[in-house]
């Protein structure tokens, strides 16, 4: 079972430690507990390879991320997170007749790397898996992040919304039920990214936002409040309570037309349950806006929307976004007279986030990033030598006004420039800049304003 391995990695020992090995060494912080099991059956925790093989043939479910407990299965005992995983249900009607060619089509449409492995379930869904080039701690606001990045992902590619949570079960893979595996591993600092640039992709095209009216004119809305029957009035009560959440009514709003709805219902909800619904949707923490999948779900019609949150200030946000980061590099490169060279993992050390000088980019999404500045014609780059001993260097492009901000400098490449100054004209002002040398040895713009 080398996907396994592949997965757990030192997470796991080969056979159950001895008494005397413990009272030795301790008890290891770094080895986690897996839970397995069969179907209504009681869960059985796992820490050895040999138990793992061994339950296999026996138990049909098991967690691919890791706990700290042997007791407890739940998102504040985790220890590891080791894969991002989504479940593609194919008895939902825009998964109808899904084939593992269409998984696989859905995952270059969405922007994601190659899976690592993917599992059919006997109803003829699949499991799909990208196992971390490193396992990360699953510190609260870590869990957090990865439900999201993973919700998102499940959003993509239509999969199911409810199978949501760092510490949920999936299939236990066997040779029967793998039909795709690859060497292929992703960080998460990657799939974070992967998020942010969806994200501001979306906002740029001008999907339904929070506090849009028009997501309650959609058909699909529009069905679920003519009325439902008993069996689905819950269900939709709540989710009609965030649907007018999202679209920006107030709680005591969203109740009055919420108990108006209720009386078209077959039969009515006792109206405290209505009241109930409200709150549960309004309170602290509850989801920005309804779930695709349970609109589709309820009303039967196709339903595409995405609530996105505003963005925050930086010093709010976990996670930057990527333009922020170019201005880090473009920032270290100006305190160290325009040129920075050695390995290029030493130089990833150099570049911190101007609001938490504890963390730093990822290796990959520094490299995507001077990439970026050096298509942009910002800086350029160049390598010495092979191997461990190769410098990389890294320098602002002195054909470009180095000095200049990404933003000031995508003005300018949008307004246009010619050869002979660097003077834009922007909406009836010319705004001629003026370099300024300080004696730190920084170079800064001012900018002198006048009617055009």
């Amino acid at each position: 079972m080398e996907v396994l391995r592949n997965l757990y990695r030192d997470q796991l020992t080969e056979a159950p430690k001895r008494a005397s090995q413990i009272e030795r060494t301790g008890y290891s912080k770094e080895l986690g507990w897996i839970f397995v099991c069969e179907e209504f059956t009681q869960p059985r925790a796992i820490r050895t390879y040999r138990s793992l093989f061994g339950a296999k043939e026996k138990y049909t479910y098991f967690t691919p991320n890791t706990f700290y407990r042997n007791d407890q299965r739940h998102a504040g005992s985790l220890r590891w997170l080791n894969a991002m995983v989504i479940d593609i249900d194919v008895k939902t009607s825009q998964n109808a007749g899904m084939i593992f060619p269409d998984v696989m089509d859905r995952v270059t449409s969405a922007g994601l790397p190659t899976p690592s492995l993917v599992v059919q379930t006997p109803s003829g869904g699949f499991h799909v898996y990208w196992y971390l080039k490193e396992p990360r701690r699953a510190f609260p606001k870590v869990v957090d992040h990865y439900n999201r990045v993973q919700r998102m992902i499940a959003e993509e590619m239509n999969a199911d919304l409810q199978a949501i949570g760092a510490e949920r079960w999936f299939r236990l893979p066997t040779e029967e039920n793998t039909i795709f595996r690859s060497e292929e591993r992703v960080s998460f600092d990657d799939l974070c990214d992967w998020l942010t640039e969806l994200q501001e992709n979306h906002s740029k095209k001008g999907k339904v936002a929070l506090g849009s009216k028009d997501l309650l004119s959609h058909p699909a809305i529009l069905k679920l409040l003519e009325g439902v029957e008993e069996g689905q009035r819950d269900n939709t009560c709540y989710t009609l309570a965030l649907a007018y959440k999202a679209a920006g009514y107030e709680e005591d709003q969203a109740l009055s037309s919420l108990y108006q709805w209720n009386e078209k219902n077959s039969p009515s909800l006792r109206q405290i349950e209505v009241k109930r619904k409200v709150k549960s949707a309004f309170k602290p923490g509850s989801p920005l806006g309804p779930s695709s999948y349970w609109i589709e779900t309820l009303s039967g019609i196709q339903f595409k929307y995405q609530v996105w949150e505003g963005a925050k200030p930086r010093e709010e946000r976990t996670y930057s976004h990527l333009d922020e980061w170019k201005e880090d590099i473009l920032a270290v490169l100006r305190e160290n007279g325009g040129c920075i060279c050695g390995a290029q993992r030493e130089l990833i050390k150099l570049v911190v986030s101007e609001v938490d000088t504890t963390r730093h980019l990822s290796y990959s999404s520094f490299k995507r990033l001077v990439n970026q500045l050096i298509n942009e014609g910002l800086v350029k780059k160049k390598i010495e030598g092979k191997g461990r001993g190769a410098k990389t260097y890294i320098s602002l492009n002195t054909s470009t006004d180095n000095t200049v901000s990404l933003i000031e400098f995508k003005m300018k490449k949008k307004n246009g420039s010619n050869s002979n100054t660097f003077m834009d004209r922007v909406v009836g002002w010319f705004l001629p800049p003026v370099r300024e040398i300080l004696s730190s040895g920084r170079f800064f713009y001012v900018y002198c304003y006048r009617f055009y």
